[in-house]
């Protein structure tokens, strides 16, 4: 599966390799996980009503240093799994040139989108919850979904491009 990544959650993490004395711990055997949540100050809160990560080996991407590297870009990957109670995306190698995407991973957050209202149908079968937070009255929102697919949230209804998302009506 090919997955294109427009947007990320706000929480990033480290997490280094499994032997202390090896000298790639922090690179080539890390992992760097991203997720919803919310950052005050120093703090860092999931606040999970959908608990999922997307899980980036390092050793694969040693060029990539941040965010930005991985932001418009294309990956392969076997698409989301469990994980326990989790849901876990794992992108695997940058792909060079550009293919079409099966599925786009974007971040909704209420205060550009909109409240979702998760008690209420708000998206067709083509948009999947990867993690979802909320707190003090803000929601964040990780999906993978397909181009063209449509959401609702209480200031109207969006729908996902190659690009973006767009304001329907």
């Amino acid at each position: 599966m090919v997955i294109r990544c427009l947007t990320f959650g706000s929480l990033w993490w480290l997490r280094p390799g499994n032997q202390v004395s090896d000298p790639l711990r922090f690179s080539a055997r890390a992992a760097v996980f991203n997720t919803t949540g919310f950052v005050s100050g120093a703090q860092k809160r999931r606040q999970w009503l959908v608990a999922g990560v997307v899980r980036i080996n390092i050793g694969l991407h040693s060029s990539l240093r941040g965010k930005e590297d991985y932001e418009g870009h294309c990956f392969d990957s076997r698409g989301p799994e469990r994980r326990g109670e989790w849901n876990r995306l794992l992108l695997g190698r940058k792909l060079r040139a550009t293919p079409k995407a099966d599925r786009l991973l974007c971040c909704l957050r209420s205060g550009v989108y909109g409240r979702i209202h998760f008690d209420h149908s708000w998206h067709d079968a083509t948009l999947q919850v990867l993690a979802a937070s909320a707190f003090g009255g803000e929601q964040e929102t990780l999906i993978l979904a397909g181009p063209d697919t449509q959401f609702q949230t209480n200031r109207g209804l969006w729908e996902v491009t190659w690009n973006g998302i767009e304001k329907r009506k």
